[in-house]
């Protein structure tokens, strides 16, 4: 049995007299790999912004399982224009990157009061290797001036740098909106790899197929404020999603006969 991480249990949101969505309910569990697909329009990102606590919704419950890591890669992700591409990636943080600026703030403070622990504790995280990691990943992306200023990037770069930050922290469950948006192939082929290579669980919003049906082995489908889920690929869910139209029109047709 998979451990849950995520149950959204009778979420309703709208705007106004626009119900996005009404008394929706879905879950992700470990090792789960969905692709959310909805038209556009129909709030996906707004679904994602509400699981990640970055908007409100009208009634429903979200509940994350307890010290659940989650990571949320946005779709215009911002960062505070002074800090650098290196600092921007350790910017949402997990124990290790605390553990890096305290162990940085007490290399700044006079006397190095509490070193030895620190540095026990940089070892037993395996912090040293962190920095390095974090370098490996934006080179992957093709960021190489780790120095260089936020403000400075294209929005491109910066939703690149916030990719790095979401893989670096290594989160359990990886929240991602168009992660594929700015990258080149060499880039979205490294990506799918890396994310086939690692255990993460995923929910992922995105246009490209390809990249979906090679990640995901699951899709939710929000159509109509209804929720379906499907158990296999992308391609899979075309097929399915064509019986379920082909079998709906039918059950009208035979409605409009009686």
């Amino acid at each position: 049995m998979a451990v849950p991480y995520l149950q959204i249990d009778n979420l309703t949101k709208s705007f106004g007299d626009l119900a996005l969505f009404e008394n929706i309910s879905l879950g992700i569990a470990e090792g789960q790999r969905v692709g959310l697909i909805a038209k556009n329009g129909s709030g996906k990102t707004t679904l994602l912004n509400i699981i990640a606590g970055k908007e409100g919704y009208d009634s429903g419950s979200i509940v994350f399982r307890r010290d659940l890591r989650v990571d949320y890669l946005e779709q215009d992700p911002q960062y505070p224009e002074e800090l650098t591409v290196l600092e921007a990636c350790f910017h949402h943080g997990n124990s290790t990157i605390e553990l890096i600026k305290e162990y940085e703030r007490c290399m700044a403070t006079e006397g190095y009061p509490g070193l030895e622990d620190l540095l026990a504790r940089m070892d037993q995280e395996k912090a040293w290797e962190y920095e390095q990691k974090a370098k490996q990943i934006l080179s992957q992306l093709k960021i190489r001036n780790f120095d260089q200023k936020v403000k400075q990037l294209s929005g491109g770069q910066l939703k690149r740098v916030a990719l790095a930050n979401a893989l670096i922290t290594e989160p359990e469950l990886l929240i991602l909106d168009e992660p594929t948006n700015h990258l080149d192939l060499d880039m979205t082929e490294w990506l799918e790899d890396y994310l086939r290579r690692t255990n993460l669980s995923l929910l992922m919003v995105t246009h490209d197929r390809y990249f979906l049906d090679r990640v995901c082995s699951e899709i939710i489908e929000i159509d109509n404020q209804q929720v379906y889920q499907y158990k296999g690929s992308y391609s899979y869910y075309l097929e399915k999603r064509q019986e379920r139209i082909e079998a709906k029109s039918v059950e009208i047709e035979r409605a409009n006969n009686l």
